[in-house]
């Protein structure tokens, strides 16, 4: 009898001791557990938190821009407005033509005739011009041009000679430095020629400007110095109706 109760004893006893030991594992995964849930509740209300500080900058953002774009649709009604009125201002200025008493200017620009008189500052002298829309560049009479070298730089050395019959010793020596070459191809030859182009001052009515000039034996032609585009576009209108519409500027030296 006593021999049979020996093992249930024993297992009673064994029985007795895994049950405190079940009881706390259990305990330490449920305490596991919780530190786990609250570990992701953190990470959670932390990560919620961030996207709420994030929409609240995006939005903070948008609001800004919101502003920014009223500000700069406001500008450009401003600069619309502005402009339209400076369009307006001008319309009502080229739709008056101011006219001198004299007829020599208008719409702020001097009037040019087909002919004019043009004073040279480097001769102090008058001579007679054909002002021609239809060439580019001005053309100066000259003869006997010799090209040399002064201070490093090409120089021209010319007589302005318009008549034929003048002796060469009476027309007028002139220098002047080389600005650039160009080539003129004329109806009679087949091959261009290379002529020097120089600068000059020019007085014209009320214009007084630097032009450039190429020189050109015009001693068969009518006019001396003939004026191209590139001295009187932007600042002069041609008429060529009219003649002499600024006058003669040695008159008015002299006057002077």
């Amino acid at each position: 009898m006593l021999r049979r109760c020996v093992p249930l004893l024993t297992l009673a006893l064994l029985s007795g001791c895994s049950l405190p030991q079940q009881q706390e594992q259990h305990e330490q995964t449920m305490d596991a557990l919780n530190t786990m849930e609250n570990r992701v509740h953190f990470q959670l209300a932390t990560m919620l938190k961030q996207i709420d500080e994030q929409n609240n900058y995006i939005a903070g953002l948008e609001k800004d821009l919101s502003t920014l774009s009223a500000d700069v649709a406001q500008q450009n009604a401003q600069l619309a407005k502005a402009a339209a009125e400076e369009r307006r201002k001008q319309k009502a200025l080229t739709s008056t033509i101011s006219i001198t008493d004299d007829t020599r200017t208008a719409h702020g620009k001097v009037i040019l005739g087909e002919e004019e008189w043009v004073w040279l500052d480097s001769l102090k002298a008058s001579f007679k011009a054909r002002v021609d829309t239809g060439a580019t560049t001005s053309s100066l009479s000259a003869t006997d041009v010799q090209v040399f070298e002064r201070d490093g730089k090409q120089w021209a050395r010319f007589n302005l000679n318009h008549d034929a019959n003048e002796r060469p010793e009476d027309a007028d020596m002139v220098e002047a430095p080389v600005v650039r070459w160009v080539k003129i191809r004329q109806a009679n030859s087949e091959e261009p020629q290379r002529r020097p182009v120089i600068e000059a001052w020019v007085k014209l009515g009320q214009l007084h400007e630097k032009a450039q000039f190429t020189l050109a034996d015009r001693t068969q032609m009518t006019y001396p110095v003939l004026l191209g585009r590139e001295f009187f576009k932007d600042i002069a209108l041609v008429d060529v109706g009219k003649t002499f519409v600024q006058g003669n500027n040695e008159q008015q030296v002299q006057k002077n």
